[in-house]
């Protein structure tokens, strides 16, 4: 090569090496986007949660803030039942027969809180059978009061027992009637014992279940916490939430106090019968406390209204917050549907069947979301089984 022309070359490439050398010193980005030394360029971070930890929150909330509290409410209520009919045993009057409805009412209404937790200490006194079975056996009732010979946890008095039964005894007849079969009438002191067996059955559960709980009892809260139930295997305090709720959903919400007595599990016929709290007439408040309690136990808020950890919170910890919101909003529009309900219950499913079916129709949305969606996300077994195809 020409001397002259080897010289350009070699100036041209000293020049252009000072340039990237430059380039290099100036632009820290480009020569290391990621040092520590770039105070404009964060070292990127993975963000990670806990899942343990949250199952962990979820399992206190609902064991201590939700579960413990329905069940002392249902105590008190149970227990000021017992004292009402007492009271009306004693002395039966309209004035102390009302009382004693009230109670009733209101242990009903307390329930509705309660009976979404039938697992642990609730399952092994049969709860939700021996104080919810309905609609109550009328003749079997009967019978026992006419022979006295009775044992309330027998097979054959399942449908004979709890707050139907009680319902049938204080408000299948007029109140001066009813007065009158527990003063005056034959088998008058036969009537008083039956009801206060029942009540006292009721209350005997209760105690029973609340003291299953408790750290001052057999403290089944300890259990439902502890860290070898925090997993999503089958057993764990998840999935027994998960399997609990969606079967009393699916069967005693949505079937037991909707889908039956509206005919949807007969063919179309409506059964207005077979619904709850049916001498007493408040089938429709019971429903629509239920509907609230679900969302409470849903969202983690608690008995005194503050916002605890729930469902929701699980699935926006494993990032499926749209199926969290689209929950939440089902549970709004399925309240909305049954505040178009009205009671006595059994007069609008014979004359407004639309308005019920369309109840029924909401619900079965929240059965698919906690059955399917909700319990696919989480990895969780539903092990109950029903056969409505959902």
């Amino acid at each position: 090569m020409n001397p002259k022309y080897r010289l350009i070359a070699f100036l041209f490439v000293a020049i252009l090496g000072t340039i990237l050398v430059s380039c290099g010193k100036d632009s820290g980005t480009l020569v290391n986007p990621t040092s520590p030394n770039n105070p404009t360029t964060p070292t990127p971070t993975t963000p990670t949660v806990d899942l343990t930890k949250v199952r962990g929150d979820i399992a206190n909330t609902t064991a201590n803030d939700l579960i413990i509290p329905a069940y002392e409410s249902l105590k008190v209520q149970t227990d000021n039942l017992v004292t009402k009919v007492l009271a009306f045993n004693t002395d039966p009057s309209e004035s102390t027969l009302v009382a004693a409805q009230t109670a009733l009412k209101n242990s009903r209404l307390a329930w509705q809180s309660a009976a979404i937790y039938m697992f642990g200490p609730a399952e092994e006194v049969a709860l939700r059978k021996s104080l919810n079975t309905y609609p109550t056996d009328a003749s079997q009732v009967d019978a026992n009061i006419e022979t006295g010979n009775y044992i309330l946890g027998s097979l054959a008095n399942q449908a004979a027992v709890g707050f139907p039964a009680l319902d049938y005894m204080l408000h299948s007849e007029e109140n001066a009637t009813i007065v009158e079969q527990f003063s005056s009438m034959e088998r008058s002191n036969n009537r008083k014992q039956y009801l206060t067996d029942l009540a006292k059955d009721i209350q005997t559960r209760v105690d029973a279940t609340l003291n299953g709980w408790v750290t001052t009892g057999e403290n089944y809260a300890a259990t439902f916490t502890e860290t070898d139930a925090l997993g999503i295997d089958v057993g764990s305090s998840l999935s027994i939430l998960v399997n609990s709720i969606d079967l009393h959903f699916q069967r005693f919400v949505r079937d037991g106090k909707v889908a039956i007595p509206a005919g949807v599990r007969s063919a179309g016929v409506p059964r207005p019968k077979a619904i709850e709290a049916l001498h007493g007439g408040y089938c429709v408040e019971l429903l629509n406390e239920s509907l609230v309690a679900y969302e409470k136990m849903f969202v983690g808020s608690t008995a005194n209204d503050t916002n605890g950890e729930g469902l929701y919170d699980y699935l926006v910890a494993i990032d499926a917050k749209d199926l969290a919101d689209d929950m939440l909003a089902q549970f709004e529009t399925t309240k909305a549907a049954a505040s178009d309900l009205t009671d006595p219950f059994g007069d609008q499913i014979t004359a407004d069947t639309e308005k019920v079916t369309n109840v029924f129709i909401e619900m079965q949305k929240l059965v698919v979301f906690f059955k399917s969606d909700m319990a696919s996300l989480m990895g969780i077994s539903i092990t109950n089984q029903d056969n409505d195809g959902d």
